[in-house]
């Protein structure tokens, strides 16, 4: 099995004239042109999205290369755009492209208004299975890539868990994102142009299409999980079962464990025994026995002793009828000098005519 490579050269474009196709082919050649038409357009929209994504991964990469050099994550960063650059050298586009205007005869005598009509020539089959050849290749890096990015994207989404360079770590896991996405739909436009060269492969050429390898299905690329502790454990509630015996449990959380229950005849004799007594003496609240006459009970002297001390409720009066006593108000303090609030004014000395001679 040949490796396959990035860049190689196209075999020598020979085309056959209509005249010699089977017009039986005719209906054939017309339908695979209209596939060929759609997923080159579908190629051109992707990859120039593609494009614009990896510029923004070299802008990023550019700026932040001396700082996160060192970081992990930096190394799926390196990895997103070597891949990434790959896939665009490839330039997948204009294989299709050139496979779908072969039908119009040489590319010296194709000019705008032959482009317009029908088609005139139909390329040989070292051309077809040069294009076939490319997309296989091109689906090859492009599931190797995807796996990449998902890989990267699951090594952003812990890095976020740490909060540090948050905006960029983001950033990175969107273009990553973003490139899955892209590189999904040139896949799927590759198999429609792979289908097709190999529908005039069967109708012009079938001895060569026996020997063409089919094209190598699309891996499944599993979305990336939630960050959490809840993937971890299952979601059934049946208890799990009793450990054997040469197995270890190293901690017993109380739920993990279903135990037998303990057996309690110890205690259930004590609470028998408690409860009887409990009973017995509640009966005898219930029922009192009489007191005896004859014998003196000091309880009941206190309580003679207490009825005779206390004061009938009508001869009590309310609060409301006696007066209270008037609180006695305290004698006023006097103020001393060094306590007034306002200083003293000065006295003034009375003027005589000798003052007001000389002005004092």
């Amino acid at each position: 099995m040949t490796i396959p490579r990035r860049q190689t050269h196209p075999p020598p474009l020979n085309c056959l004239p209509r005249a010699t196709v089977d017009s039986a082919n005719t209906p054939t050649i017309d339908a695979v042109l209209k596939q060929l038409k759609s997923a080159t357009r579908r190629l051109q929209a992707a990859l120039a999205s593609h494009r614009t994504e990896l510029q923004v991964l070299e802008r990023l990469y550019y700026k932040g290369k001396n700082q996160h050099r060192t970081a992990l994550f930096w190394q799926r960063v390196a990895e997103m755009r070597k891949y990434g650059e790959r896939v665009d050298e490839m330039h997948i586009d204009d294989v299709v492209e050139s496979l779908r205007l072969a039908f119009w005869g040489d590319p010296s005598s194709r000019t705008t208004k032959l482009l317009k009509g029908p088609w005139t020539h139909c390329p040989d089959a070292r051309v077809l299975l040069f294009v076939m050849e490319r997309c296989s290749a091109c689906c090859m890096l492009i599931d190797r890539a995807r796996e990449r990015l998902l890989h990267a994207y699951e090594s952003f989404t812990l890095m976020m868990q740490s909060g540090a360079f948050l905006q960029l770590v983001l950033t990175l896991a969107a273009i990553a994102s973003r490139l899955s996405i892209l590189l999904s739909e040139v896949r799927g436009a590759l198999e429609v142009a792979w289908s097709a060269a190999f529908r005039v492969l069967q109708a012009i050429f079938p001895t060569y299409a026996g020997k063409v390898r089919q094209l190598v299905k699309a891996l499944p690329v599993e979305a990336p999980p939630a960050p959490g502790p809840s993937r971890t454990h299952s979601k059934s509630k049946s208890p799990p079962a009793d450990p054997g015996p040469g197995e270890f449990v190293d901690e017993d959380l109380g739920s993990s464990l279903a135990r037998p229950p303990k057996s309690l005849a110890p205690e259930e004799n004590v609470t028998d025994a408690f409860d009887a007594d409990a009973t017995a003496l509640s009966l005898s609240d219930e029922q009192p026995q009489p007191p005896d006459s004859t014998s003196f009970s000091l309880s009941n002297e206190l309580a003679q002793s207490i009825e005779q001390s206390l004061v009938p409720l009508s001869a009590i009066k309310p609060l409301e009828e006696t007066s209270a006593p008037a609180m006695p108000s305290a004698p006023k303090r006097k103020k001393t000098d060094g306590e007034s609030s306002k200083p003293a004014k000065k006295k003034k000395k009375k003027r005589d005519e000798i003052d007001d001679i000389f002005g004092f």
